[in-house]
């Protein structure tokens, strides 16, 4: 596979229970011209040995002492030799339709930079546990990523060009790398959800998921991320206001939606269309949504 149309890549730690399935999952898609980029990132179990028995020649394994997943992540970035970059998580799988449904969209004629997809978490046993239903319109969607990280992770498809120029994963970040990625890439026209359920994410719920042991360092992570977003809309935020203003749609610094935040909300807004160029249309549609949005907010105030 010399010149795939599709890289998918996986870093591996450890995980090798669920490692099997996953890799199924991908070798048996619909869409066929894929190489699966498969990072060992300093595992102790036998990932390779696993990974052999597959005998399929889209498998690519590189074998590498710890860097942890960002640093491993580019690493396969600047490995992988398609143009279009799938990512994918060592314990989850994929639907058979998944790769060929994203690579419809990214290669059309619109050429978008990012394409996601619904997915469905499931638990240590492959049952399901909630169906996540994200954001479908573009404009709302970059509205809500001032906030919060509006994908999952593994369901994306990039164009790899697009990725290296914003400047590839922050090395800095342990966590939340990907919420950073997607803010820095997302523009007012250049990503797209796929509204299905292509993807499923397995949660574990026993606690040795990096996401469940390091949650703390996660949230304070994406804190971080949102501050610089809502700042680079709206740069006379304080501090408190950025607490303030965030707990519209978060529940995790505030137990009750500040007083303070519709006001910082409209005038948030105010500069976002500003900065994303948004048409008289767009403008008149989010304003709508994000209204909406602090309608039930107001009225409890009262």
């Amino acid at each position: 596979m010399s010149n795939p149309k599709v890289t998918v890549l996986m870093s591996v730690f450890n995980g090798s229970c669920h490692l099997g399935e996953a890799v199924k999952s991908i070798l048996s898609q619909s869409f066929v011209d894929f190489e699966l980029l498969i990072i060992d990132d300093g595992s102790s179990e036998p990932i390779s040995e696993l990974i052999n028995c597959f005998g399929d020649d889209r498998i690519r394994l590189l074998t590498q002492d710890n860097m942890g997943l960002t640093r491993s992540l580019n690493k396969g970035l600047e490995l992988a030799r398609a143009e279009y970059v799938a990512r994918m998580d060592a314990d989850d799988v994929c639907l058979p339709d998944r790769l060929e449904k994203q690579y419809e969209i990214i290669s059309s004629s619109a050429k978008p930079d990012l394409v996601g997809t619904f997915f469905e978490i499931i638990d240590e046993t492959g049952q399901s546990v909630q169906k996540k239903s994200l954001i479908t319109n573009p404009i709302y969607r970059l509205w809500r990523l001032l906030f919060h990280n509006n994908y999952g992770h593994g369901t994306i498809m990039f164009k790899k060009s697009s990725v290296i120029r914003a400047g590839m994963y922050d090395t800095r970040l342990r966590f939340a790398q990907d919420f950073d990625l997607w803010s820095r890439i997302s523009k007012r026209n250049n990503t797209h959800m796929i509204p299905e359920f292509l993807y499923k994410y397995r949660m574990n719920t026993a606690g040795e998921q990096a996401s469940v042991k390091n949650y703390d360092d996660q949230l304070q992570a994406a804190i971080w991320i949102s501050n610089r977003n809502l700042r680079s809309c709206n740069p006379k935020l304080k501090d408190q206001d950025l607490i303030d203003l965030r707990s519209l749609y978060w529940e995790f610094q505030l137990p009750e939606v500040s007083q303070k935040a519709p006001k910082l909300a409209r005038d948030t807004l105010a500069e976002f269309f500003n900065r994303y160029g948004l048409d008289d249309c767009e403008r008149r549609d989010l304003r709508i949504r994000v209204e909406f949005d602090l309608m039930g907010h107001e009225k409890s105030f009262s």
